[in-house]
């Protein structure tokens, strides 16, 4: 029999961790909705004193989380902790904030969940992810894990867009990962990581960390730009460079499905320019993990050959756009003339 932890044991040892960002664009109403959704049940859950909201910079979002946080405290005596950081620096700067003062708060806490805070990563997963943590813990060893709440589907809640460029990128990096470590002598493990047939789900921004792996990631460890600057790269960052960071450092990684919106409440997604987003990202991936030129569009042509996208208004633009800035912005890294193969053309049928 596998080791069980009942809840009420499990409780005292996860944190919870909300980056909470919105756009001007929803109202009041529904960002203090969405805020209660995400907090409301989460005495349920885990110890809410061990929930931290780290507002990035935004003095609305940091009113209604304060008038969220004094109505918790009268319904149930306690309530969350809030960081309200004085400017908005991205997503991947409020988490690392966020882990430092949980991790420094509370030594009992061993795993922590990272939440948006759009209502959309459901409390009650927690449990069942942390257990999943829990077990590559006893299996390994260590809490250097990291557990993916990964969604059933990409394409359904972000549409076809984003869905597609995301699952592109997850290969991608993966394949990028792969041919790294091969020149280190180790393999990339993906054992544990069974939920989809395409890829893990790197970019879900719903995860359990183990302390071990986030102290090391998250407070300890030197970030390495690469080509990004320091806007793009805590802003760009949190999933795709967090998960290569950490599987560079020895994470073992696993995934479980999770329920996710079909469609969002509220995304800031459109307000990205799309190309430099994902451009931005997959030069990073190219540049950290040293990928040489010519490989690296050999791992993204074989990513692209088979999605959706072509099919879609201007979607083979937007692959050919986007194969061509991320290769310049990696070139420019390397100090390299931008001479690189041209994509193969596709098979006229299938």
């Amino acid at each position: 029999m596998e080791t069980w932890v009942n809840q009420a044991a499990m409780k005292p040892l996860v944190g919870v961790i909300v980056p909470a960002y919105f756009s001007a664009k929803p109202s009041n109403e529904l960002v203090s909705h969405l805020l209660r959704m995400t907090l409301g049940d989460c005495v349920g859950y885990v110890a809410i004193e061990n929930t931290w909201v780290v507002v990035d910079g935004d003095a609305r979002t940091a009113k209604l989380v304060g008038q969220l946080r004094n109505e918790l405290r009268i319904e149930l005596g306690t309530t969350f902790q809030v960081i309200a950081l004085p400017e908005n620096r991205g997503k991947f700067w409020a988490t690392r904030g966020g882990v430092a003062a949980l991790l420094e708060a509370n030594p009992e806490v061993q795993y922590i969940a990272i939440r948006d805070g759009d209502g959309d990563h459901d409390i009650a997963e927690v449990p069942s992810l942390t257990r999943a943590a829990m077990h590559l813990a006893q299996t390994y060893g260590h809490t250097r894990v990291v557990v993916i709440g990964s969604r059933r589907s990409r394409h359904h809640p972000m549409g076809m867009l984003r869905g597609e460029l995301e699952a592109m990128l997850d290969q991608v990096t993966l394949d990028a990962l792969a041919y790294r470590m091969a020149q280190q002598g180790r393999a990339l493990d993906l054992c544990h990581c069974t939920s989809h047939s395409i890829a893990p789900d790197l970019s879900s921004g719903f995860k359990i960390y183990g302390r071990e792996i986030a102290q090391k990631l998250f407070v300890d460890h030197e970030h390495q730009l690469a080509c990004l600057s320091p806007t793009d790269y805590w802003h760009y960052g949190p999933e795709t460079v967090a998960m290569v960071e950490a599987l560079l450092m020895g994470a073992v990684i696993g995934e479980k499905l999770r329920l996710t919106w079909n469609g969002q409440p509220t995304t800031s997604f459109g307000e990205f320019n799309q190309i430099a987003l994902y451009g931005e990202l997959l030069a990073w991936v190219y540049a950290r993990l040293n990928v040489p030129i010519d490989v690296a569009a050999q791992f993204y042509d074989n990513r692209v050959a088979p999605l959706m996208l072509h099919t879609a208004p201007r979607g083979s633009e937007t692959i050919a756009s986007l194969r061509q800035y991320a290769l310049n912005r990696v070139a420019d890294w390397y100090g390299a003339n931008h001479d690189y193969a041209a994509p193969k053309a596709l098979l006229p049928f299938m």
